[in-house]
Parts: structure tokens; C-alpha cells; sequence
């Protein structure tokens, strides 16, 4: 990943584009809460994507797909099959699920099992985790997302202070 000082540089310059095309900052009165909110939304997701490069890890590419999934969705009209655009644009790949033996004693089962459940919440939580079966792979998109997502969360509180600095 970039340097830090450069990936929130790039973080927010895509956020304020974002903001700007979305029509966040000119139209305030016009917007709904809900349509203000989800179109800051979108602007932030698609910051964080371009800024860490939308190729680099797996959920940069799932928030891809999920971004062109609603882009497709509004252009059409009507409701599109989310699993089946989904899949064609991750083309993601299925694996076997390793199955637990039944040697042992009943503590490493359950330490098994706290881990597997772990392990379904995290997939559940990092875009793309779905489709990765390998766990540390997902460690390492989990941590890769985490530190994207703390980025971002740091630009957003810079952009909050200096607009309050604005308008007091």
C-alpha cells in the first residue's frame, strides 16, 4: 500500500470528487436525508476503492462489483438477480471446506468451532470474504481492509473539523 500521508492525500481528493459529482455539497436543501447519506456513502466507498486500487485486494474488487451491481440495477429499473451479477463479476471461486475430525478431545473441538465461527462473521464482515477459503488470506484482506477503512475514517473526521471551522 502507498504511504499513509499519500493514501489519505488520494482518500480525499476521490471523497470531495465523489461528494461533488454525487451533488452532496450543492445541493443540500434538494436531497433527502436518505439520499444525502446514501450518496456520501457511495462517494466515501468509491474513494477508498480507487485510492487503494480497485485490482489490489479482493474487497476493493467486491466493492467494485457491488458498485457496478447498483449502477446496473438503477440504470435498468427493475430488479436484477444481485447472486447471479454477483458471481459473474467476482468470478469467484469455490473450494472444499476442510471437515472437522472427530479425534480429539472435546476442548480443541470446541476451540475448533469458536474458530470456524469466527471465522464465518469475519468472512461476513470484509468484502469478498465469501469466496475465500484459505484463512490466512482473509487475515490478510481483513487487515489490509481494516487499515484502508481507519484511513478513511481519519479523512472523514478531518473533513468534519474543518468544515464545523467553516460554519461555527
Amino acid at each position: 500500500m502507498q504511504g499513509s500521508k499519500q493514501f489519505k492525500q488520494a482518500l480525499l481528493e476521490g471523497l470531495l470528487l465523489g461528494l461533488r459529482k454525487r451533488g452532496v455539497a450543492a445541493s443540500s436543501d434538494i436531497m433527502s436525508f436518505h439520499e444525502r447519506k446514501r450518496a456520501i456513502r457511495l462517494a466515501a466507498d468509491a474513494a477508498l476503492m480507487n485510492a487503494r486500487g480497485a485490482d489490489a485486494t479482493r474487497w476493493s474488487r467486491t466493492m467494485l462489483a457491488n458498485s457496478e451491481l447498483e449502477h446496473r440495477r438503477q440504470s435498468r429499473g427493475s430488479e436484477v438477480s444481485v447472486k447471479l451479477i454477483r458471481e459473474r463479476v467476482l468470478r469467484r471461486r469455490r473450494g472444499h471446506r476442510q471437515k472437522l475430525g472427530t479425534a480429539g478431545s472435546a476442548a480443541v473441538l470446541a476451540r475448533a468451532m469458536v474458530i470456524r465461527k469466527r471465522t464465518r462473521v469475519l468472512r461476513g464482515i470484509v468484502p469478498g470474504g465469501e469466496g475465500l477459503d484459505d484463512e490466512c488470506t482473509l487475515l490478510g484482506e481483513t487487515l489490509d481492509y481494516a487499515v484502508c477503512l481507519k484511513a478513511q475514517v481519519d479523512v472523514m473526521q478531518l473533513l468534519v473539523r474543518a468544515l464545523q471551522a467553516k460554519n461555527p
